[in-house]
């Protein structure tokens, strides 16, 4: 939790009167309960582990999908990632060289907006 809440922090910060207030409220908040955080990155490791890259924006729409059809009794699980990511057909297919790079040095392949073409 406190990896969070430092995260939290240092956004914040620019406008916090009291970074240290704020340290402690949150520590307070946070004292009986958790907070579980998925992130793109998450959404871009299922890809790529299932041979597919996928834009951020894909992969943000993903993630928002994800939050508001999960099952709040099963919470949201790494299958129902993949799944969405099956079943929504975004992406491409993930190259060799990718793949090989992402299994021997963990390095994830995000694919590149597509730019506009100019009228």
């Amino acid at each position: 939790m406190q990896k969070l809440i430092t995260e939290l922090l240092r956004k914040l910060a620019p406008a916090l009167k009291s970074v240290s207030r704020a340290d402690a409220l949150l520590m307070d908040y946070f004292d009986d309960q958790i907070a579980l955080i998925w992130t793109t990155a998450d959404v871009h490791r299922a890809a790529n582990e299932n041979k597919t890259v996928l834009t951020e924006a894909q992969a943000r729409e993903l993630l928002r999908q994800l939050h508001q059809q999960h099952n709040k009794q099963h919470g949201l699980k790494w299958e129902d990632v993949v799944e969405a990511i099956q079943q929504c057909g975004l992406g491409r297919d993930i190259q060799r060289r990718e793949l090989k790079r992402f299994i021997h040095q963990d390095v994830l392949t995000v694919d590149a907006p597509k730019r506009r073409e100019r009228p």
